[in-house]
């Protein structure tokens, strides 16, 4: 049976085109260490003027125990 061990980042800036370069540099930092995403979960609230926005996101990541 596989084992699993993994790690939760959390992400403030946005996942936008204007933080992507900043967002790969932290996934392939991630993945020369052996993670693999897993999935990115936003966190959501409300926002000052009322509506909904994401506050920052949740990176999951998970990779093989020996």
């Amino acid at each position: 049976m596989q084992t699993w061990e993994y790690a939760v980042e959390t992400w403030t800036l946005g996942i936008t085109s204007a933080d992507r370069e900043e967002l790969e540099d932290k996934l392939n930092e991630y993945g020369k260490q052996g993670w693999e995403l897993v999935n990115i979960i936003p966190q959501v609230g409300e926002g000052p003027s009322g509506r909904i926005s994401v506050n920052f996101n949740q990176i999951v990541f998970k990779r093989k125990v020996d």
